[in-house]
């Protein structure tokens, strides 16, 4: 695109022109202008494509804008937020719209689940950091006691269909009767594989992780495995890698909320120019540890 500020992240199809097949997407810009910024919902949407991409069920472009100076095709289309999505002559920038529109124009790839448990399970954490993120308050028993349901829920052992212990019979379990299964917990939330849930929790959950970090000194506990397992799934995954924003970015961007203590100008800077990092580790105590090369 012609504006600055926008830049050309991905074409998984491989080919550079432009034509009406091709879903375009705009997420929000770095700091430079140019590399892909920190906003969670941008990222779940990228996953999204990616993982459809992997099917051949779409080919799309990813890029990235300042939505301070939207590209013209936004006020034609009548959007103001990213992400946000244009395809031929329909455009949406609410993340349910677009969602939903990838999933009834463009339907498969794996992305469905049924598990009431597992979004019951992933409900409050991301809420109780921004609380915590925002409140003078340093007390973190809140989101503590947030990520333990969300452990305790990843450390249960794989069910059929996706569904939670209880609900459904097991696998292995002759006509269904429920007997104690003998399955290491599953490496997602809803089996072995990436759905619509993980592409939402996994971008928030890295916002938590680096975030809380920098603004509060918190770590995520060692003594929730199941979240450190979940996460070393994350890190191993081309799909979660490719679409995540460097630490420097989610830094800045919680910094940069009102809510939240804003950096001096020079520091701000200092950071921003900082070659890019990704905290892709995992404590010893969690987890086997796996670590990730960076890259620009």
């Amino acid at each position: 695109m012609g504006s600055v500020g926008q830049n050309s992240v991905s074409v998984p199809s491989g080919r550079e022109d432009e034509d009406k097949d091709t879903v375009m997407v705009y997420v929000k810009a770095g700091v430079d202008g140019e590399r892909m910024g920190a906003c969670p919902f941008c990222q779940r949407v990228f996953m999204v494509l990616l993982k459809k991409a992997e099917h051949g069920i779409l080919k799309f472009k990813v890029i990235t804008t300042n939505p301070a100076k939207p590209p013209p095709e936004f006020k034609t289309l009548g959007l103001k937020h990213v992400p946000a999505l244009i395809h031929g002559d329909e455009g949406y920038d609410a993340l349910d719209d677009i969602i939903y529109y990838l999933d009834s124009k463009f339907p498969g790839g794996g992305l469905e689940y049924n598990n009431p448990e597992a979004d019951l399970a992933t409900k409050d954490f991301f809420s109780k950091f921004c609380f915590y993120i925002k409140a003078v308050n340093q007390d973190p028993t809140k989101l503590d006691q947030a990520l333990l349901r969300l452990n305790q829920f990843l450390e249960r052992p794989h069910a059929v269909n996706g569904l939670s212990n209880g609900d459904v019979k097991y696998q292995g379990s002759p006509n269904g009767h429920k007997t104690p299964p003998d399955h290491e917990p599953s490496m997602y939330l809803c089996g072995d594989h990436l759905t619509h849930l993980d592409c939402e929790v996994l971008p928030k959950l890295q916002h938590l992780r680096v975030a809380a970090k920098a603004l509060k000194e918190y770590d995520i506990p060692t003594n929730l495995p199941g979240i450190w397992r979940y996460l070393h799934a994350a890190y191993t995954n081309p799909i979660f890698v490719r679409t995540c924003p460097c630490d420097q970015e989610i830094v800045l961007h919680w910094h940069d909320r009102p809510e939240t203590p804003n950096l001096s100008h020079k520091k701000h800077s200092l950071i921003a120019k900082e070659k890019p990092k990704y905290s892709y580790d995992v404590p010893v105590r969690a987890s086997v540890v796996t670590v990730v090369d960076e890259c620009e």
